[in-house]
């Protein structure tokens, strides 16, 4: 049968919305202080749906803020729930910005819930002999399960302190349904009609539990039949509350029925899925600064071009980037910066081993200068002219205590500086530290991701003819930083952080990066103490994660936990080009 796909948003919003954090304990924002946590759980979601079930039809159903006939029936009806925080109300309209961005209907019908919508197009889908897959974790909904025309699809949460592991993903269908609840489908609208609701605040039957209200469902078929043979119940609370409460049980039921005769049509032309709108796409996830997403999508022609990065003072300027290889233009260099109020710097070690912080692993194959009007030299010390002189000139400019300068991850800088007998002074500003100071949530702070934030625009994709991939990535870092120094300075100003800048972190770079150059004694002893302890913790977290994996894989193996991660259906934002994904820390 071909398949629908009606995903219940405001279950998964509201899932996303309150998930645990893990170690933040802040929500996902954005630099502008947007909450983002929902928008990115969900959209995580969705493309895992699209990649997975590869769906020829879909939609996304939403409540709205008009009041439902439920509202009109019992007057406490969700009572008991608090509002919508602002920071979730927020992002509904992005959500419903990355449906419109993936290409998938947005509906929802005033007077009515989601689900009722829900029920509605799934009863006119399985009329029409197709199959309605219910993407959803509420219960209510499996009332509307019907082999083989409806479906629900589940999306579990793993959890380390469950004893029994539970797939990803499971399929409801009425077996399914029968083995949870203990009733069939037909039959869950009286369960929770006598059960009642907390979360909904459906009052059910005074004093008739959820294994009650199971007992009297299996014995007597139905709530109605328990009403009416409620002299035969032998339990006493339960038959005074059937005697008793008829009306508030009739109440409940109406509550809990999901009704399926919405003023809404199936139009399967508007579900048909097409392909994402990329520009839209890209669009949204540079606002939201989703780093990853942002890449995945910046392949539109003509979209670098269209937001080039601007100045301080948000003025867009043509870039003029330059490869110096002989001495007399170095020495011109050096003379416009002896005059330049500040200036930027940014090694090349991109042929070092990126993974080890170690300095005596780190080699500069050249320098680029950036004066933040566009501009920027890079000193290309591989192919410098034989037997001129590049050194000594930088190291002139870099230690002379007059000349401001900044840099992003001036520590790395510097471990390659310091091979070369450099030890720069005057290093007034490191837009790596001054970004983790205005936000210290974010798993990283790489040029790209700072370059959007703070500037507004995009690295260019491509090098241009001319330049090598690593020089022009180099003489563009520096552009960037020379440009967003100012910003960033500003921003750390408005926010009372320049003290905390100036006199703790920045003087720190340096005394950081000696006892990474230097080393330390240790205590061979206490070391080995320690060591075995670690060995301790290790054997413990290794039984854990073979307890949330449900089975023993080597950990050190990237190959391996991808699996485990696609078995668990963890949520991530990237996947190798084999389509895995992807387990660096990122």
């Amino acid at each position: 049968m071909k398949r629908v796909f009606l995903i219940d948003a405001m279950s998964h919003i509201y899932r996303a919305f309150f998930a645990p954090m893990g170690m933040r304990q802040e929500p996902l924002r954005s630099s502008k202080g947007q909450v983002t946590q929902a928008v990115f759980v969900f959209t995580n979601m969705l493309r895992k749906l699209l990649n997975d079930e590869r769906p020829e039809y879909i939609a996304a159903i939403f409540d709205t803020d008009e009041p439902t006939f439920r509202d009109t029936l019992f007057a406490e009806y969700k009572a008991n729930r608090q509002a919508m925080p602002d920071d979730l109300a927020s992002q509904i309209p992005l959500i419903l910005r990355v449906c419109e961005a993936f290409c998938i209907p947005s509906l929802s019908s005033d007077g009515y819930e989601a689900d009722d919508v829900i029920g509605t197009l799934a009863v006119e889908i399985a009329e029409k002999g197709m199959q309605a897959v219910i993407v959803s974790n509420d219960k209510d909904l499996c009332q509307l399960v019907r082999d083989p025309h409806i479906v629900a699809m589940r999306h579990n949460a793993m959890n380390a302190k469950r004893k029994v592991p539970v797939p990803p993903i499971e399929w409801c269908d009425e077996a399914w349904v029968l083995n949870k609840f203990g009733v069939p489908p037909s039959k869950v609208i009286d369960l929770l009609g006598l059960m009642g609701d907390s979360v909904d605040n459906i009052p059910g039957a005074p004093g008739i539990g959820a294994k009650g209200a199971l007992k009297l469902v299996q014995d007597f078929g139905s709530a109605e039949e328990a009403m009416k043979r409620a002299d035969e119940v032998t339990h006493k609370t339960y038959r005074e509350t059937l005697q008793n409460n008829q009306d508030i049980i009739r109440q409940s039921l109406e509550l809990a029925t999901i009704h399926t005769s919405v003023p809404v049509k199936l139009d399967l032309k508007a579900f048909e899925k097409c392909e994402p709108d990329r520009k839209l796409a890209y669009e949204l996830f540079r606002e939201l600064e989703f780093t990853a997403l942002t890449r995945e999508f910046g392949d539109v022609q003509g979209l670098f071009d269209e937001r080039p990065a601007t100045t301080a003072a948000g003025v867009s300027i043509e870039t003029k980037y330059s490869v110096i290889t002989t001495r007399g233009d170095l020495d011109k260099l050096v003379r416009r910066l002896f005059e330049a109020d500040s200036w930027s710097f940014h090694v090349n070690d991109s042929k070092s081993n990126q993974k080890l912080s170690c300095y005596d692993k780190l080699e500069a194959q050249g320098m680029a200068i950036g004066l933040g009007n566009g501009e920027s030299f890079y000193i290309d010390l591989e192919n410098f002219t034989k037997g001129e002189d590049a050194v000594t000139p930088l190291r002139d400019l870099l230690t002379n205590g007059f000349l401001d300068k900044s840099a992003h991850d001036s520590k790395r800088n510097l471990g390659s500086l310091l091979k070369m007998g450099i030890e720069p002074e005057a290093v007034k500003d490191d837009v790596l530290i001054a970004a983790y100071l205005l936000d210290p949530t974010r798993n990283g702070y790489p040029i790209e991701n700072l370059t959007q934030v703070f500037l507004g625009g995009d690295l260019a994709r491509n090098a241009p003819e001319g330049f090598t991939d690593e020089v022009f990535r180099t003489a563009e870092a520096a552009d960037m930083i020379a440009r967003m120094t100012p910003i960033l300075r500003e921003r750390l100003r408005d926010n009372e952080l320049e003290k905390v800048y100036d006199e703790i972190e920045l003087p720190l770079v340096p005394i950081l990066a000696e006892i990474e150059l230097t080393g330390m004694k240790v205590d061979g002893d206490k070391l080995k103490k320690f060591s075995e302890y670690i060995s301790k913790e290790l054997d413990s977290l290794r039984e854990k994660i073979f307890g949330i994996a449900g089975r023993e894989f080597n950990i050190g193996s990237p190959q391996k936990l991808g699996e485990i991660f696609e078995e668990l259906n963890f949520e991530v934002s990237r996947r190798t080009t084999t389509g895995k994904i992807a387990t660096g820390r990122d």
